[in-house]
């Protein structure tokens, strides 16, 4: 126990280097040309995608399951006649 406390001490409270994240967001403007807004909407865009993605797939899912026979549905009257005259040989 003692090392995680004295690894939570030792740890660096920045998030990142700063000089490296002014490069990093020069070289993007760079290469994409735009302005800091686009990066925000594109952001938002992946942030609400992803939710939507799930939901969709759930719902593909959920329609695909309702569509699908079920496991013993066709098979219980089978199973209950055939049992009836096992019984039925058995006595």
């Amino acid at each position: 126990m003692a090392w995680l406390f004295s690894f939570i001490l030792a740890h660096q409270g920045d998030a990142a280097d700063p000089e490296l994240l002014h490069w990093i967001k020069e070289r993007l403007d760079q290469i994409f040309g735009t302005g800091p807004w686009a990066v925000v909407a594109l952001m938002g865009l992946v942030i609400i995608s992803i939710p939507a993605f799930v939901v969709i797939v759930y719902l593909l899912q959920a329609k695909r399951r309702s569509a699908a026979p079920q496991p013993n549905q066709g098979t219980q009257k089978y199973e209950k006649d055939s049992m009836e005259e096992f019984h039925h040989r058995v006595r």
